[in-house]
């Protein structure tokens, strides 16, 4: 498994990302509430969104295995002085393989090199398995609202 940057002049890459954004919310909000709540072309623009350096400082990472296809996704960008990871994803047949550990590690490096002090998230407040797994890395909740929690780690 190899992670990289995704390709921003690839359509089908951006296109499956924005998918896959989608298919988070679906899981971790609720299936009728994350297919309505974005509609594709959003999602698709936001991707693009990342990958414009005259809009964003961010990048979109992929994990890629040996026969090319892609397993998953995470996004970062800097937001507020601080390194924010917007959305994490793994194809379900994919999980257990570490890949969510590094796209954290992954992440996380490309926030010190542009000197961020802050790495931090938010997910839905019963998102357990990415909470449990951000406070592997020393993240803790920070804010909490009535849906959601914000994580946040001093790197």
């Amino acid at each position: 498994m190899t992670i990289r940057p995704l390709n921003p002049n690839s359509r089908d890459e951006i296109e499956l990302v924005a998918r896959r954004m989608r298919l988070t919310l679906m899981e971790v909000i609720s299936e009728e509430e994350g297919e309505k709540m974005y509609t594709m072309d959003w999602l698709i623009d936001r991707v693009r969104f990342h990958l414009d350096p005259m809009k964003s400082e961010g990048q979109v990472f992929v994990a890629e295995n040996e026969s090319g296809e892609i397993l998953g996704h995470t996004i970062v960008r800097v937001e507020s002085g601080e390194g924010y990871f917007s959305t994490f994803y793994v194809a379900p047949e994919a999980r257990g393989q570490s890949i969510a550990t590094e796209f954290i590690k992954t992440g996380e490096a490309w926030m010190r090199e542009r000197s961020m002090n802050i790495a931090r998230t938010n997910t839905a407040k019963d998102n357990a398995k990415l909470q449990n797994l951000l406070f592997k890395f020393g993240y803790e909740i920070t804010d909490r609202s009535e849906n959601m929690v914000s994580l946040t780690k001093r790197l």
